[in-house]
Formats: C-alpha cells, sequence, structure tokens
C-alpha cells in the first residue's frame, strides 16, 4: 500500500472477553396430562448446579484496496467449559399407574470455537454494476463425559406395590461423547444496474457441512460408575457422521425511488443429505448400520415493498416462503433409550416442511401533535410441518444388535410411558395482529401508549393410546392407528405505559400487562373440558426524583398475578426495590447509589406452557431479597459526530446494495445439525 495515495486505508479491530458464572437453582414442576393422553399428574423437584466458562477472541479487519475494491474479514476464536451438575426426584399417577422419577446426571463438556469469514467487493466501471465473492470456514470439537442415572421401572397399581424395587430400578451409566463439525460456504453475487432506480442481481452459492460424533455409553453396576472391564452397551451407543452438500442459485430485482422501494428474488435450492449411523454393535461383531440418503429440491420466493404515501402514512410489506429440511437425527432409524420411561426413533421418510409467510406494517405519525399509530399483522402458515407422532403405554420392541439361532434379531421389550417419532402433517398456523398508539399527555407534561393484540397458534400432532383391541401398535417404529390432535392457542394482551417528560429531577412510568389465554386440543369433544384458561398480568410504577439539588431516590414496584381458571391455582407476588443515592463530580455525571432489592423478599420465577395433552406449571429459585452498592457515571458524549455514510456502521451495508440472502433460508445443517455448542 501506498502511503501517499489516500484510497488505501486499513482498520483493525479487536476484542477479548471472558467470563466464569455458576449458577444454582431449585425448581418445582406440577404438569397435568390430560386427554388425548393418558390422565396423569406429575410433581418432581429439582436441583441444578452449573458451571460455564468462556474465553472468546474477535478480529474485523477491513481494507479498502482502492476506490472501486474493499476487502473485510472477521475471525472468531472460543474455548468454553461447561460443567452441569442436576437431580430430579418426583412421581407421577393416574390411569398410567404409580411411577417414580428419580434422575440423576454430573457432566464434564470443552468445547473449541474456529470461525473465519471473508468479503471481497468490486465496482466493474458503472454505478451500481457489482461484484462480490464471500467465504466462510466454522470448526468445532467438542468433548463430552456424563455420569447419569435413571429409573427404568415401569408404571404399577399402587395396591400391587410390594417391595421398593416395585417402583425403583436404577440404570447408572457413564457415557463419553466426543464430536467435530466443519462448515464450508462460498457466495458470488453480481449485480447490474438496468435503470436509474432499477438493478437485477444474480446469486450463486454452495455450502457443505460436515458433522461426526462417536458416543460410547457404559452401564455400570453402582454410581461409583466404573467402566473397567466394561463394554459400551449396543443399545445406546452409537457412531454417526453427516454430510450436508447445498447448491442455490436465483435471480433478484431490486428498484428504489425516493422512500419507496419493491425488492423480489426467487431462488433454486438443491441440497443432499448423506448420514451414516454405526451402533457398537457393528463394532464388537453384529448389527446394521443406519444409512440415509435424501435430496431435496426446493424454489423460494421474496418480495419487499416499501411505500411512504406521504410524510405522516407509511407501509411496509414483507411477503416470502421458506423450507425447513428434516435434521440427521430426525431421519435416522434409530432407537433413542436413554431414558427407558421416553422413547424415541426418526423417521427415515420425513420430506422438508415449506412455509408461507407475510408480514405487514401501517405507521401513521403525526409530529407536530406527538401522536403515532402502528398496526402490524404477521401470518405463518406450514405445510409438511415436521411435527411428533407420540404413543402411551405401547411395548417398543427393540433390537439388541444379536441374532439367535434362526438368524433372526434378538429383541428387548420396554414399556415407556411415552414413545415418540417424527411424522409431515398439514395445517400449521400462526397468526398475530398488534394495535399501538401512543400521543402525548400534556397536563402530566408525559406521553402514554396503548397497545392490544390477539394471537394465535395452530399446532398439528399425531397422538394414540394403547387400546385393548391392539389397533394401536407400532410397526417398524411407525405408530399405527393415531389420531390428528390440532393443540390451538388464542391470546389477548393489552398493555398501557405512561411515561413523564417533566424535569431531569423529576421522571417516572407507570405500566400494566395483561394476557388471558385460552388453550384447547380438538381430541377433547367436550367443550367444557376442552378449554385451558389462564390469565397473567402485571402492574408497574418506577420513580426517581433528586432533592437537595444532589441527592436521589430511585424506586420501582410491580405486583404479578398469575391466575388459572381451569387447574383453580393462584401465584402472586410483589418485587420493590429501592435505592438512595448521591451525585458526584463536575456536572453531576457520577452518581453512587445504595440499596435492597427485593425489599419484601416475595419475588418467584413462574412459568405457565401448554401443549398436546398437558398443562404445565414451574418455579424457579430466584435471588431473593440482597443488599447493592452501585456507581454510574453518565458518559453524555464522546465529542465527535456520528458518521453520516450508513456504509459505516457495522452490518447495515448490505441494506443499501442488492439484498442478497433476504428472505431466504438460511444456508448449513438442517434443523437438529445446528445449535448451542453441546
Amino acid at each position: 500500500m501506498g502511503k501517499d495515495r489516500p484510497e488505501d486505508k486499513v482498520t483493525l479491530q479487536a476484542s477479548y472477553f471472558f467470563n466464569r458464572t455458576t449458577t444454582k437453582n431449585y425448581s418445582t414442576i406440577d404438569k397435568w396430562y390430560e386427554t388425548p393422553s393418558p390422565i396423569d399428574t406429575l410433581h418432581t423437584d429439582g436441583y441444578s448446579n452449573n458451571t460455564n466458562g468462556n474465553h472468546r477472541l474477535n478480529a474485523r479487519l477491513e481494507w479498502r484496496i482502492s476506490e472501486n475494491q474493499s476487502l473485510m474479514s472477521r475471525t472468531g476464536l472460543s474455548f468454553q467449559s461447561y460443567d452441569p451438575y442436576s437431580t430430579t426426584y418426583g412421581h407421577q399417577w393416574g390411569e398410567s399407574g404409580l411411577r417414580v422419577v428419580d434422575n440423576f446426571s454430573d457432566g464434564d463438556r470443552t468445547g473449541v470455537n474456529l470461525n473465519q469469514y471473508l468479503s471481497y467487493r468490486t465496482k466493474l466501471g458503472k454505478d451500481g454494476r457489482t461484484l462480490t465473492l464471500d467465504g466462510s470456514v466454522r470448526y468445532r470439537n467438542n468433548r463430552g463425559d456424563t455420569d447419569s442415572y435413571s429409573n427404568q421401572a415401569r408404571g404399577i397399581d399402587p395396591d400391587l406395590i410390594v417391595v421398593p424395587t416395585d417402583t425403583l430400578l436404577l440404570r447408572y451409566q457413564r457415557a463419553h461423547s466426543p464430536s467435530f463439525s466443519y462448515n464450508l460456504r462460498g457466495d458470488v453475487t453480481y449485480t447490474e444496474p438496468v435503470s436509474q432506480y432499477a438493478q437485477l442481481s444474480l446469486q450463486y452459492r454452495v455450502a457443505y457441512n460436515y458433522q461426526e460424533s462417536d458416543k460410547k455409553v457404559y452401564v455400570t453396576p453402582d454410581d461409583r460408575f466404573e467402566t473397567a472391564g466394561v463394554e459400551p452397551d449396543p443399545s445406546l451407543s452409537q457412531s454417526s457422521n453427516t454430510g450436508y452438500l447445498t447448491h442455490r442459485i436465483g435471480p433478484g430485482f431490486r428498484i428504489v425511488k425516493g422512500k419507496n422501494r419493491f425488492v423480489a428474488n426467487v431462488s433454486y435450492q438443491r441440497a443432499q443429505l448423506t448420514g451414516e449411523v454405526l451402533s457398537a454393535t457393528k463394532v464388537m461383531g453384529a448389527g446394521d448400520d443406519a444409512k440415509t440418503s435424501h435430496g431435496f429440491n426446493n424454489l423460494t420466493y421474496f418480495l419487499m415493498g416499501q411505500l411512504n404515501i406521504n410524510k405522516e402514512n407509511s407501509i411496509r410489506l414483507f411477503i416470502n416462503s421458506s423450507t425447513d429440511n428434516p435434521g440427521i437425527g430426525e431421519l435416522q432409524n434409530v432407537y433413542d433409550i436413554s431414558n427407558a420411561q421416553s422413547i424415541s426413533k426418526g423417521n427415515p421418510h420425513l420430506r422438508p416442511s415449506y412455509s408461507n409467510n407475510v408480514r405487514f406494517h401501517y405507521v401513521n405519525s403525526n409530529v407536530e401533535k406527538g401522536r403515532t399509530f402502528m398496526w402490524m399483522f404477521s401470518m405463518q402458515n406450514t405445510s409438511n410441518y415436521i411435527t411428533s407422532s407420540m404413543a402411551y403405554d405401547v411395548e417398543v420392541e427393540v433390537p439388541t444388535g444379536e441374532v439367535d439361532g434362526g438368524g433372526d434379531p434378538v429383541t428387548e421389550t420396554y414399556n415407556p410411558h411415552t414413545y415418540s417419532t417424527y411424522t409431515n402433517m398439514d395445517g400449521y398456523w400462526n397468526l398475530r395482529t398488534h394495535l399501538s398508539y401512543g400521543l402525548p399527555v400534556s397536563f402530566l407534561k408525559s406521553n402514554l401508549n396503548v397497545m392490544a393484540g390477539v394471537n394465535y397458534t395452530l399446532t398439528p400432532t399425531l397422538v394414540a393410546r394403547k387400546t385393548t383391541d391392539g389397533s394401536v401398535y407400532l410397526n417398524n417404529g411407525e405408530i399405527v392407528g393415531g389420531e390428528r390432535n390440532d393443540a390451538s392457542r388464542l391470546s389477548y394482551d393489552f398493555r398501557a405505559v405512561l411515561g413523564s417528560n417533566i424535569s431531569e429531577n423529576v421522571d417516572f412510568t407507570l405500566s400494566w400487562h395483561g394476557a388471558y389465554n385460552i388453550a384447547k386440543n380438538s381430541l377433547v369433544v367436550n367443550d367444557s373440558d376442552n378449554k385451558n384458561r389462564y390469565f397473567n398480568h402485571v402492574a408497574t410504577a418506577a420513580m426517581k426524583f433528586v432533592f437537595l439539588k444532589s441527592f436521589t431516590f430511585t424506586g420501582n414496584v410491580s405486583y404479578q398475578q398469575n391466575i388459572g381458571f381451569t387447574n383453580d391455582y393462584d401465584n402472586s407476588y410483589v418485587l420493590c426495590n429501592v435505592y438512595l443515592g448521591k451525585k458526584v463530580f463536575r456536572n453531576r455525571r457520577g452518581e453512587v447509589m445504595v440499596g435492597v432489592n427485593d425489599l419484601f423478599d416475595q419475588n418467584t420465577a413462574f412459568s405457565r406452557t401448554t401443549g398436546s395433552g398437558y398443562t404445565q406449571n414451574s418455579i424457579n429459585s430466584v435471588i431473593g431479597r440482597y443488599y447493592t452498592v452501585q456507581f454510574v457515571y453518565n458518559l453524555r458524549n464522546f465529542g465527535k459526530r456520528g458518521s453520516k455514510d450508513i456504509k459505516d456502521y457495522d452490518g447495515m451495508e448490505s441494506l443499501g446494495g442488492n439484498r442478497r440472502g433476504v428472505g431466504r433460508p438460511p444456508m448449513g445443517p438442517p434443523p437438529g445439525g445446528r445449535g448451542p455448542m453441546f
């Protein structure tokens, strides 16, 4: 680079991050199984103690090679350690009999991640004619060891219990689960102007993702978890590898005139998924490989329109489609019996799901009067939705990997509470609409915002229960005799916020938010029994006052109530925080505060969830009352004006040029192949 050329510009940013946290939690779960599942009640108490450590190093390099060329590089390196510990004990009783829940897990996991991204962009003479080359490499290497035990005993009639072993049969196991993966991706994007306001684009992308794991599980005699002389359990251990190759190509069109714009993209995608599962029994002599090979062809689209009618009214509309390919874990024809009470298996016949999405946003803003009205609407409909197929209290014949004298596979019979697999079903819906209105309240020198909305979700599932006539059974892991159950949830919510704008010495905010929920299962015929109704609301008041020129009082109080009309529960608490402070330094930019959090020591972490055939209440531990000393310094400004060039802001350059990739499904592995490091 020549020092005298102003277009030569290199900028480097680097950062290092470290943290180490230890989180302890006590939890209580009450779960009610409802039709279409057996009518049962589950209560468990749990404890967890998790230690997590992170080292992260990130660097970003930008090189403006010339007026028409630029290169950008992003590098990330991280190391993570995670030591989870948990215990759970409880009971489940009802139509399935009495079951004892007794689980323990103690893990030691580490992971190394490396990410590298490069982007080269050049202008090809004419304004708007560009060529962009992108590429990335990702590598992950994880190690994990876990000692655990769980109860294998099946449900039993309480009157038939004679000895404790009738309800408690613990299986102790030690698991070693190393894995690694890498991802390679490359993009080529070409843009060509066709008029003063319009631009065409063409993008091609190729990506390959490879994952490999080698899980070995040893069943040990007791809780010392010693594996000397113990071979891997054939029904719990397996090695697997997955390759996912994707090609995508498609044109795009973009027109921008003033504040109005229109974007349209269409792309064809070909994805080839190959995978292999090698059971421990194969290594030891008997057993078969479970190989998977699937090809998926998809056509997706993206449309975006933004219309500024005038200075007060604007409309934005997004219409797009997306695909969700099944993951290797969902496709593999292998039983997972790590939890003998809940056995699962993949379905090699799954097809990709296809979703159509609509988002609409209207804004009316009157700057002179300080009033704003907004309406938002969104819709998603999915065909071939990948959902669960669940059977209760059925017998599951799991191959052991051995053969008998006649050469036939030897199986072991399990009686889990639930057996689940995957299936494709049409009819998933998600609808949402919200209205909001904001206006000034002059006599209070405040602003009032009110919001109201409706949310509706319908999720199809397949449910089956064991019958006396034998009409419900498993055929090579596929559930025969199941019925469709549509689990729906309708929610009405309302929010009001009054925020002050009086002065720097007086500030307050009052708010209320409530949500009324109705959950239903279509297999429940009696409408009065079908509705699971519950209501949650929270009222909050926050204030800050400055008195005697430099002393401050800060406080906030909230009342939260969770009411269940169906299961008849009422959980409520008051959370109050109070601080006294003193402003210090020149211009009072610093502040020292002394106070107490959760003054009444009532804080509770409560949540309610509903699904196909169940309702669950969860309570987790919180910190509770504690005292604190805080120091706050207001930096105000840095003495430098912000750049008016949007390209100087990280991540914003894509808003001005071509919109490659917008509205298209992400590249890389299918669901189940991504996610947390562990």
